[in-house]
């Protein structure tokens, strides 16, 4: 049966044990975690026995190392893939299962839309540093999660499976975020894209980041899960079916609506079970 988690920061930012007893709270199996935008005080990566002990009845289903592979500073790029592999090193002694990034944008930051994301050179780009970080991976007996988004360099499923295709790796898998590949022009496709994940990347994937929103002034906007477009009744029925093993994770989902919406995608989890 899948397992829900939430981006940890969305609760809010506390010391480990609070963050951890706040998530059992709302019913959570897991968590994504950022440590420095959800852990109150400086995290030593060299000494984790406090967010070990914390999170010990919950899975850290993903520790959040995102960067900007494809940054006009290269400083910034290698920054962030130290840091990225520090996170590979340390994964494993908490147990955390996958350590996930996007593809980036040469907008730099924030990491939005440029022609150039779209280009084959931007792709070969992402593919030299990520078969590089999946080495780093399997020395490890690391898992790193890649995600696709519209305004990055892998803007369509196809671009992430021509990754994994180049890379070939069983350390390399996927997070599909539906929400992320949309935009005022193809939101109406959401599930025919859907279906396009599962047939291009089904046997990879291992989260799913779960999303809604409405169209207001032309541009998408997120609210909580079951307010908006998205027909979870569908998206969870097909996950359930095709990706059971997989976590659901909220990403954005803040406030208010976390309850509400954690009884809805775990209403629809326990139907038929």
């Amino acid at each position: 049966m899948n397992k829900i988690g939430i981006r940890a920061h969305d609760i809010g930012k506390f010391n480990a044990k609070e963050l951890a007893d706040k998530t059992k709270a709302y019913g959570f199996d897991g968590v994504q975690l950022v440590f420095k935008k959800a852990i109150d005080q400086p995290v030593d990566l060299g000494d984790l026995s406090s967010i070990d002990e914390a999170f010990k009845n919950l899975n850290i289903m993903m520790l959040g190392a995102y960067f900007n592979p494809v940054h006009p500073d290269q400083e910034a790029v290698k920054n962030g893939i130290d840091n990225f592999k520090n996170h590979l090193k340390i994964a494993k002694s908490i147990n955390a299962k996958f350590v996930g990034s996007e593809t980036g944008s040469y907008m730099g930051s924030p990491w939005g839309y440029m022609p150039q994301n779209h280009t084959d050179e931007a792709l070969d780009k992402v593919i030299e540093i990520f078969s590089d970080l999946t080495k780093t991976a399997e020395e490890n007996d690391a898992y790193i999660a890649i995600e696709g988004a519209y305004a990055h360099v892998a803007y369509e499923p196809k671009r992430i499976r021509k990754v994994l295709d180049k890379i070939q790796s069983k350390h390399l898998k996927v997070t599909i975020d539906l929400y992320n590949y949309l935009h005022i022009g193809n939101y109406h496709d959401r599930m025919e894209i859907f279906d396009e994940c599962f047939e291009l990347l089904k046997d990879d994937i291992v989260i799913f980041h779960l999303k809604d929103f409405v169209v207001k002034e032309n541009k998408l906007v997120q609210v909580g899960l079951g307010q908006g477009l998205m027909d979870y009744q569908s998206i969870i029925n097909k996950i359930k079916k095709e990706a059971p093993n997989a976590y659901v994770i909220f990403e954005g989902v803040i406030g208010d609506d976390i309850k509400t919406s954690y009884e809805l995608i775990h209403n629809l989890i326990k139907e038929g079970k």
